[in-house]
């Protein structure tokens, strides 16, 4: 009887201790993982702080100026250029489509035209759209 619970005690002992070393292997891999992903978060930071650097240095003001200038040829408006009023702004032809959508564009110069042989006194927008009409 006591040779088996010897026995019993051995083989016991030597599966726990092989248990225990293939939990002890398992523990280091999962470390060396950790810390491979650690380093990777480090590289991947300084990345990223390098990137933002850059990205804030390439979206400066002075750095756009610059790039416009020498790719676009981009000058301010001149004063020919800026629009004075609304009334300026040339309407679309009657032909013209854009997109398929009509209801963000404004009337054609047909249906303005319409609208300002219709004297409207009424209204300062009618006035003036008769005092155009005649011009």
């Amino acid at each position: 009887m006591r040779r088996l619970f010897t026995c019993i005690a051995a083989f016991c002992a030597l599966t726990s201790g092989a248990a225990l070393m293939q939990l002890k292997y398992a523990v280091q891999e999962q470390a060396e993982n950790v810390e491979a992903i650690a380093q990777q978060i480090h590289r991947d930071q300084d990345s990223l702080r390098i990137l933002e650097a850059e990205w804030a240095y390439l979206t400066s003001p002075r750095t756009l100026q610059e790039l416009s200038i020498e790719f676009l040829a981009l000058m301010p408006p001149s004063s020919k250029q800026v629009v004075g009023s609304v009334v300026e702004i040339p309407l679309r032809r009657s032909s013209e489509v854009v997109g398929g959508d009509t209801s963000v564009l404004l009337p054609t110069a047909d249906k303005q035209s319409q609208k300002n042989k219709q004297p409207s006194v009424d209204s300062a927008e009618g006035r003036q759209a008769t005092s155009e009409g005649n011009t």
